[in-house]
């Protein structure tokens, strides 16, 4: 599959929600790692997902925050992932920083430079990844 998204993650739906317009999805990337999805009740249908499916979770960069470190505040995102960066590429305007999760898992962010900058973020440094659960895209294979 090739897609502009810098973010495709692998993963097994471990739980389904279902509300009167959309459904939340539970997804385990690795044993030590999950996140959540949000989408509507047609596109579960047309998925065809169930528990145990695997599917491709698809994140835009773009839409990763960043926290250095770990925050001492409550967020009203849904996934919110640790890691550690492992690489800052700098540009004129943005950068793009690559965090390690645990287990492995890569995920990218593209931040503002001024943001890099305001919070001396580098390789080595722990940091904290936050997206909105309707922020995430679901595929499988067909």
């Amino acid at each position: 599959m090739n897609i502009s998204a810098r973010n495709l993650l692998s993963g097994k739906v471990t739980a389904i929600k279902p509300g009167s317009v959309n459904t939340e999805i539970d997804l385990s990337l690795t044993e030590m790692q999950s996140i959540v999805a949000v989408i509507t009740n047609e596109s579960v249908r047309h998925l065809e997902l169930k528990v145990g499916s695997e599917v491709f979770a698809i994140i835009k960069a773009p839409l990763v925050i960043l926290a250095k470190g770990k925050p001492d505040m409550k967020f009203s995102t849904r996934n919110i992932l640790e890691g550690t960066v492992k690489h800052v590429e700098h540009g004129t305007v943005n950068a793009e920083v690559s965090l390690e999760l645990r287990g492995g898992v890569m995920l990218h962010s593209v931040i503002t430079m001024a943001s890099l900058k305001g919070m001396g973020l580098k390789a080595g440094d722990t940091a904290t990844a936050l997206f909105k659960a309707s922020s995430v895209i679901l595929a499988v294979r067909t």
